[in-house]
């Protein structure tokens, strides 16, 4: 094929000629000795055509004439959208008119939302596999956000969303203009939210940071809780609904994102809390092969307890969740024929009622293993896939931060009178704040070790309490369970793996979300995100910006993780001359602390609370369970 024709096709690929029939043809003059005698080709894939322009039918001259008419529209309507900040794409489903975006450093980019890439999940497609979207006609608006996914708020107090919320969004700093255009690599993000609540809009995980670099954003919603997570134990409905919209997603991107200027051969995914256990738990399916090639996990882990339940005695939630609702069947197949006529509102107000100590435990429905059927992701435990050798073996971050624990005790911050509640009930009310439900006894036999050694005085002062507890939860959900899945995977690990801790605190920090608390309390949970994501619709209502050394972070922490995306080796220029992120090591047992309180420093540090997780392995040995 000729370089016209190359340029030519990605243009009718791209929307920027009209095709007739769907013929990709281009008119080109040429010179011939004669100067008098001009003649015109027509080019079309195979075959060329040479005429006199004195024999041209009277029918040809109209379809030139037509192609001429139809490409000076096609462009003048091109150039008023760009002239109103209206870029457009075509991709496989049809042409998408987005809006331009500016970065922190007021760099232009494209920005295309709410691109639908599975069908709504509604009716016989409740609590089943997902299926990919279908194309439209015409323009696709693809300016504003979409619909996020059915959800009970973060607070409790209010139902929002729509089942119709399988959408994506896309961000690229430039549109390709050829197929000799330079692919930029893909980092797709997921969202956490304890795999109950959360969405894509780009309020919150916007471009305004990341696209600094030459990147390309990607950000998408999945379903959540009960209609994410439901899973009967069996063929009927197998569960992890939301982790399959994921690996939906992921195909969407190796479609289509060479359209916005993406390589379909450099996709980094990336989550935060349940969407970076989402992230570990792709790496166990052979389903993923291809769709991904490096992963940051951002506080959280597949070995996690809230991270996995196993289908035996999960499956009976579902049952319970039909008694709730109306659906008291007795066989898996009526339950779900039931509950598939149920409204949603019914079904996420259901939530409140599997709490079994004030709204505690915090986490009700999430990923499981499926019967090895078609489309399964997770056949058995994390676990046991992570010991049989059954991952992935890809280069990856992961990393905690500092007092991730503060997303469950801020309550009690809030609420003091539960820290007396806790400590009467100690026996009980441990097992369920840290989602033991699913161990054997519900986890009874850790608790006295626990007590022995987080909480050696229950005179002590309330706040001391509280530390205390923040160290159990941050232990128990977050920092063992990483820490314990870079040691596990380290044998096999053919690629790096690069081991960090967040500790800055900024003026921002997740806690002010929580409750509007301006308060310092610590690194919490979610606090790297105020560095890579501006989250202004989270913090809009604070009388807060970001300080000159945030926005150091800021820079930072883009450099570290978008360097790990384009090159597979996270670096920045904050480095000093003698600090270097090496990968992990057991024998250094080496990790890099990003920043000290209100200190920006990047240090490399080593036996990262070596105490602390030497009591969860000595624990592990002595009582498994």
């Amino acid at each position: 094929m000729t370089e016209e024709n190359r340029v030519l096709t990605k243009d009718v690929r791209y929307g920027r000629i009209p095709s007739l029939s769907r013929t990709r043809a281009f008119v080109k003059y040429t010179q011939k000795s004669d100067p008098g005698t001009r003649e015109k080709k027509f080019k079309y894939p195979g075959v060329e055509v040479e005429r006199e322009m004195a024999t041209l039918s009277w029918c040809l001259k109209k379809d030139l004439i037509l192609l001429l008419f139809m490409a000076i529209f096609f462009f003048s309507s091109c150039d008023l959208a760009r002239k109103n900040n209206q870029p457009e794409v075509k991709i496989c489903q049809g042409i998408l008119r987005g809006k331009i975006m500016t970065t922190h450093s007021n760099r232009s980019v494209s920005a295309f939302l709410g691109i639908p890439y599975a069908q709504p999940p509604t009716g016989n497609l409740r609590f089943a596999n997902p299926v990919a979207a279908g194309g439209w006609n015409g323009i696709r608006n693809a300016s504003v956000n979409s619909n996020q996914c059915s959800q009970v708020s973060f607070s409790g107090a209010e139902i929002t969303g729509d089942e119709d919320c399988l959408y994506l969004n896309v961000y690229t700093p430039k549109l390709p203009e050829h197929t000799t255009s330079r692919l930029l690599p893909v980092m797709v993000f997921i969202h956490g939210g304890e795999f109950s609540y959360g969405s894509d809009t780009s309020s919150i995980y916007g471009p305004e940071y990341l696209l600094e670099k030459d990147v390309i954003l990607v950000t998408f919603n999945h379903r959540l809780a009960a209609l994410g997570y439901l899973s009967t134990g069996d063929t009927v409905a197998s569960g992890n609904w939301g982790l399959k919209d994921q690996v939906l997603a992921l195909k969407w991107v190796q479609a289509n994102v060479e359209y916005f200027g993406g390589d379909p051969d450099q996709v980094t995914l990336f989550g935060e809390s349940s969407g970076a256990v989402s992230a570990h738990l792709l790496t166990m399916t052979n389903i993923t092969i291809g769709l991904f090639h490096r992963y940051i996990m951002e506080s959280g882990s597949g070995l996690g307890a809230w991270s996995y339940r196993p289908s035996g005695p999960y499956a009976g939630q579902a049952f319970d969740l039909g008694k709730y609702v109306g659906c008291s069947n007795t066989s898996t197949d009526s339950l779900i024929q039931c509950l598939r006529t149920v409204d949603v509102s019914d079904i996420l107000g259901s939530y409140s009622k599997f709490s079994t100590w004030r709204s505690f435990p915090s986490i009700v429905w999430g990923p499981t293993d499926e019967p090895n059927i078609d489309g399964a992701i997770l056949t058995d435990s994390p676990q046991n896939l992570i010991r049989n050798g059954q991952v992935q073996v890809l280069p990856r971050i992961l990393g905690v931060c500092q007092d991730e624990g503060l997303i469950q005790t801020f309550a009690f911050y809030q609420n003091k009178s539960m820290v007396d509640d806790f400590l009467a009930n100690f026996d009980h009310v441990l097992p369920i704040l840290l989602n033991w439900k699913y161990l054997p006894d519900s986890g009874a036999a850790w608790v006295e070790p626990i007590k022995s050694y987080y909480f050696k005085d229950f005179e002590a002062d309330k706040n001391v309490i509280l530390a205390n507890l923040t160290v159990v939860a941050s232990d128990v959900h977050f920092i063992y369970p990483v820490y314990d899945a870079l040691r596990q995977q380290f044998a096999t690990a053919e690629n790096p793996q690069y081991f960090y801790h967040f500790d800055y605190r900024g003026v921002l920090s997740s806690t002010n979300a929580y409750g509007g608390d301006t308060a310092n309390y610590g690194v919490s949970h979610g606090d790297e995100l105020i560095y890579l994501f501006p989250n202004t619709a989270t913090f809009s209502s604070l009388n807060e910006t970001r300080s000159k050394k945030d926005y150091e972070m800021v820079n930072t922490m883009i450099e570290l993780w978008t360097s790990f995306a384009i090159e597979g080796r996270p670096t920045t220029p904050a480095f000093s001359c003698d600090t270097k992120w090496e990968p992990f090591s057991i024998a250094t047992d080496n990790d890099l602390r990003i920043g000290n309180m209100a200190d920006l420093a990047l240090t490399v540090e080593y036996s990262y609370f070596k105490e602390r997780l030497q009591f969860w392995d000595d624990l592990k040995a002595k009582v498994p369970l």
